[in-house]
């Protein structure tokens, strides 16, 4: 018997409610002219001629390959949890835009003061929840509260008040200059909750296991209207009186899950789905050569998480600049490129993070092999065989064997591919570099040997929230923030120049979006000054989607076409 579970979320369409995002502000003057009211009546008779103009998406199929199960705002971190990200059903506060900017998303406005301990912002007073109640300053008080005192959210730790302080108006005060950093993180994957809904569970871990039909309700531009178990499909429709981002031009949408990334594949050339999505995982590159029709594009940028080394700061060779420049002279870029994108990719620049991220340094060196060179700065160096072996000795005529870490995951198989490369590499230029099989074999025993600097290069990944507060450097880290212990399982680096570190934790609590960018880029050009680590490869990741029925996508880096903007630009052909 099939077991379709329906739910049947109502939503009370509220008549007469605003056609723009904003509400006009309580000090406007009374002596508007009659010309400035003449170009207000135009400028909205424009407005509503191309919104009417606008050829609306009837419903538009996503193909994803996690899995349809329970919906729940606040703890589901699977299909509904991860589209939420993107502002689908629920109204994250704020987006980034494709400059690394933050923008409104349910805040209509927003302003950091210049401690950053204090953001004022506006809301639209006229939302909804998706079961028809009003979104009220009741809701955003309580949401506030709950994630910080019952969802225990970290980034609220340091959170002092939340008041009103105005129709549609309030201020948010922290102890500490933590405000762009929680904008810029949990903000973007979090928004306004109902209290409704939700304030049962105050106190309470209980509502992380909360699969009621009114656990999905949100005020985001979509409600949940059913899902089938059995089928693994979603479906969606827009809540018209939510368009505070813009008018909503994807009038529904269908969500199909799909066993692996060959199915979603011959789903798009058969026209079932129209694009793909699931979060923070590309469609493997290898699968790219099957699009066999023209109207599929690929959907291929720069992704922002990367495969990368860190030098051993703390140990003879990687202590040593000329042998980390000449280690980064000996690699094939372009086929470490190859190998790790699937023959797409590009051979990165120092500095580490790619183009796609925030704050990202143009102009930095890109690197390019050259032995002749390696070996010439090694001879330069000291490192020479002095026994005959085959294989150079240090400076001092000691045996030189360089210890190669690749990090344990999931994608083991890639990491000691990684290693070959580089124990190939210099092996031709006389260095003898080999991987300790004994301390990959459990994720425990690699990261202790991590930790206590037990290597010479390690091969590891940083995520595509790099150059967020999830940034890629760090990854090259050894000293903790001050005050606290030195426990964080990130803590991998053996890097410990003080001003570098400084940076990292100024960075990581920046009170702006200038200040983070200064120092993101100071890290950069410090990363590529000194190679205390280098990117692998910068490398391609694919979203696709099909273009044949509508215009409007934004393939957004990193992220793919089902983005925080899809739903306000998408329109049929």
């Amino acid at each position: 018997m099939k077991k379709a579970i329906c739910l049947l979320l109502s939503c009370v369409l509220l008549l007469g409610l605003f056609a723009g995002c904003g509400s006009q502000s309580s000090g406007s003057t009374a002596s508007t002219t009659a010309a400035t009211a003449g170009a207000e009546t135009t400028q909205k008779e424009t407005a509503a001629t191309e919104a009417a103009g606008k050829k609306h998406v009837e419903n538009l199929v996503i193909g994803t390959t996690t899995a349809n199960n329970t919906f729940n705002i606040v703890g589901q971190t699977d299909i509904f949890g991860r589209i939420n990200y993107v502002n689908f059903c629920r109204a994250n506060w704020v987006y980034e835009a494709a400059d690394g900017s933050l923008q409104p998303f349910f805040f209509t406005s927003f302003e950091i003061s210049e401690d950053g301990t204090t953001l004022d912002f506006t809301y639209p007073t006229t939302a909804v929840w998706s079961d028809g109640e009003k979104v009220t300053w009741d809701d955003i008080d309580f949401t506030f509260r709950f994630l910080k005192d019952t969802a225990k959210n970290t980034s609220l730790i340091h959170l002092v008040s939340v008041e009103q302080t105005g129709e549609g108006s309030g201020r948010v005060t922290f102890s500490g200059p933590d405000v762009y950093g929680w904008l810029s993180g949990t903000a973007m994957m979090q928004g306004v909750l109902p209290k409704h809904v939700w304030e049962k569970f105050e106190g309470s871990d209980e509502y992380k296991n909360y699969t009621e039909p009114d656990a999905a309700v949100g005020c985001g531009p979509y409600k949940l209207v059913s899902y089938d178990v059995d089928a693994q499909v979603s479906y969606y429709e827009a809540i018209p009186e939510n368009d505070y981002h813009g008018e909503i031009t994807v009038d529904s949408v269908t969500i199909k899950t799909y066993a692996d990334q060959t199915a979603i594949m011959m789903a798009l050339n058969a026209g079932e789905i129209d694009c793909y999505y699931a979060y923070s995982t590309p469609i493997d590159a290898t699968l790219i050569d099957l699009i066999a029709d023209d109207a599929v594009d690929s959907g291929e940028s720069i992704y922002a998480g990367e495969d990368q080394i860190t030098f051993g700061m703390t140990r003879p060779a990687g202590s040593d600049y000329q042998f980390r420049l000449a280690v980064t002279k000996a690699m094939d870029w372009n086929l470490l490129t190859d190998v790790i994108g699937g023959g797409y990719g590009e051979v990165p620049r120092a500095g580490i993070i790619p183009p796609t991220c925030n704050g990202y340094l143009d102009g930095l060196p890109q690197f390019q092999q050259d032995t002749a060179e390696a070996e010439k700065i090694l001879d330069e160096a000291g490192y020479k065989d002095v026994n005959g072996d085959g294989f150079r000795e240090f400076p001092d005529g000691s045996e030189m064997k360089i210890l190669i870490v690749p990090q344990y995951s999931k994608k083991m198989d890639l990491r000691n591919r990684i290693a070959e490369v580089l124990i190939d590499n210099l092996k031709a230029v006389g260095v003898n570099a080999y991987v300790d099989q004994e301390i990959i074999v459990s994720s425990e025993i690699w990261e202790s040997n991590i930790q206590a600097g037990n290597y010479d290069i390690a091969i590891g990944y940083t995520t595509a929230g790099v150059a967020r507060h999830t940034s890629a450097f760090r990854y090259y880290v050894y000293e903790p923030k001050p005050g606290t212990e030195r426990s964080a399982s990130w803590l991998w680096g053996t890097y410990t120049d003080p001003t570098f570190n400084e940076t990292i934790w100024r960075m990581l609590s920046a009170p702006s979006q200038e200040e983070y960018v200064s120092c993101i880029q100071w890290l950069q050009q410090e990363a590529a000054d000194t190679l205390f680590g280098c990117a692998l490869s910068w490398t391609s990741c694919f979203y696709p989607y099909r273009t044949d029925k509508y215009e409007g996508w934004y393939n957004r880096p990193s992220w793919g076409v089902v983005n925080d903007e899809l739903w306000f630009t998408l329109t049929s052909k």
